[in-house]
């Protein structure tokens, strides 16, 4: 539940979130209309978190937008979850072989991590509260839809796709030297 006196920042950080997507081009508003014959939406949903500073002093206020992965259905809307986790005593492990060997780590922080891997299936999402275009709704009905061109928080193939992606990077990267 959103505090009166965190609202304002909370709408501010959706707003902020909308942007992003959208200058990444990571959907595509479409009719409702135009979805193909079967195709089904899923919902989007608003993620909230106040971000504190080490000190506990409040950092930001954070509003991430997530699809129902728990609507979509294996076979039609995804057909692949798997993803390798790394645990932390893994982590812990190679960056202290890197220090005794004196070697060089580094530490990347991905902005949007899920939303840079690519969709293998369409899937199509409401828009999420509170964002309509201009004369979107008729006769309480939503006449558009978002066409998600990359995978977003909340799909159920989205770690994998974050994986693939990632994999082919490091690959490219590692190749090239």
């Amino acid at each position: 539940m959103l505090k009166e006196d965190d609202y304002r920042d909370f709408l501010q950080a959706m707003l902020d979130e909308i942007g992003v997507h959208e200058k990444r081009n990571h959907w595509t508003l479409i009719k409702r209309e135009d979805m193909p014959p079967g195709m089904k939406t899923i919902m989007a949903v608003w993620s909230f978190k106040r971000k504190r500073y080490p000190d506990g002093m409040l950092n930001k206020h954070k509003a991430r937008l997530c699809a129902h992965g728990g609507q979509q259905t294996w076979g039609q809307d995804y057909s692949d979850t798997y993803a390798p986790v790394v645990t932390w005593v893994r982590v812990h492990l190679l960056l202290t072989i890197a220090k005794i060997h004196k070697l060089e780590s580094k530490s990347i922080d991905f902005l949007l991590a899920f939303p840079q891997a690519d969709l293998d299936v369409p899937v199509y999402m409401e828009l999420p509260a509170g964002i309509s275009p201009i004369n979107d709704v008729d006769s309480n009905h939503r006449r558009y839809v978002l066409r998600l061109n990359v995978s977003l928080y909340g799909l159920r193939q989205s770690s994998h796709n974050w994986f693939e992606k990632l994999s082919k990077g490091l690959s490219i990267e590692i190749l090239s030297r």
